[in-house]
């Protein structure tokens, strides 16, 4: 077969497939069910004391604020960016030192 007999289906009806339709909800489901895991991964945070925490360069009221934040916010990305935050204050004060 030629790619000249291959059709390109472009109707502008705005209609999807049933294929379509349950891979955008599967790709919603999967997303959601990452935010869990996340959530409940960052929940066992507050199981650690300050100095575990601070190890890791975060302080408590971070890791509560993360917890609170919206459900469409992604709170690992939150605290990763606290924890960056922070080693570049810590490093740009030892290279004044």
């Amino acid at each position: 077969m030629r790619t000249t007999d291959h059709a390109l289906d472009l109707t502008l009806t705005g209609k999807l497939s049933a294929t379509s339709r349950q891979t955008g909800l599967m790709g919603v489901l999967m997303s959601v069910w990452r935010q869990l895991r996340s959530r409940n991964s960052i929940g066992r945070l507050r199981d650690l004391d300050d100095h575990q925490l601070l190890d890791m360069g975060l302080c408590r009221h971070e890791v509560r604020e993360a917890l609170t934040s919206s459900f469409f916010e992604d709170p690992g990305r939150q605290l990763t960016q606290a924890s960056r935050n922070r080693a570049n204050t810590f490093y740009r004060n030892a290279r004044l030192d």
